[in-house]
């Protein structure tokens, strides 16, 4: 049983941070790595008392490595329906307005590649594949997928916690893929109830990405 109330002062308070980020300028890396850290100790942290008597987090191997092939599985799919997205809007939008809306959504990962300092890259690429998958795992499928469980048909509530994965990325373009990511995690996170299995798949797909990012 998820605990209703730690699920609305995580939620309030990671919009309140949300909304401060927003409201200030973010000129380089590191500042964007503070910003990202904070947000992600609070998900985890508020995140672990609102499921502390769910059960939804052990340790198995099993789970682990079926995380793992999916995550891989996902990469891919998210590759086509990127491709496929692009290629749609190209034919309703110039390719210059395409090119601005990807160029946007990924100057957060610009932004934390392009950190000099050795060990703050890497603490930046264990926040972008592992604290992102941790956090938002616990919080998504973890708390809110949870808690939608109890109050509406199955079907619904792993749709409902998708939307709601997908809206808080603020993407346009690659909104579609990362609804359908929240949709296979929420199916997988059901039929295992453990959230080893989704944040697996989720670092897999991360880790991936980033290294097809640098390449």
């Amino acid at each position: 049983m998820v605990d209703r109330r730690w699920l609305v002062i995580v939620t309030l308070g990671w919009m309140a941070m949300i909304a401060a980020r927003s409201a200030v300028a973010i000129e380089s890396g590191e500042q964007l790595l503070l910003w990202m850290l904070m947000q992600q100790l609070w998900l985890i942290c508020g995140s672990l008392q609102a499921v502390r008597q769910a059960s939804v987090l052990r340790w198995d191997r099993k789970d682990l490595g079926k995380g793992v092939l999916i995550g891989v599985g996902l990469f891919a799919a998210i590759v086509l329906i990127n491709l496929t997205t692009i290629s749609c809007l190209r034919l309703v939008f110039s390719e210059v307005q395409v090119q601005q809306w990807l160029m946007r959504e990924q100057t957060g990962v610009q932004m934390l590649l392009s950190i000099k300092n050795a060990a703050k890259f890497w603490l930046a690429a264990v926040s972008i594949t592992i604290g992102a998958s941790v956090s938002e795992e616990l919080f998504f499928r973890g708390a809110i997928l949870k808690a939608f469980c109890h109050v509406m048909p199955t079907k619904w509530a792993v749709f409902l916690g998708a939307l709601a994965f997908a809206g808080v990325h603020f993407y346009l373009v690659q909104f579609i893929p990362v609804l359908v990511s929240g949709i296979i995690l929420g199916v997988l996170f059901v039929k295992s109830n453990n959230l080893v299995s989704t944040m697996a798949a989720h670092a897999t797909v991360n880790t991936l990405a980033l290294v097809a990012h640098i390449l």
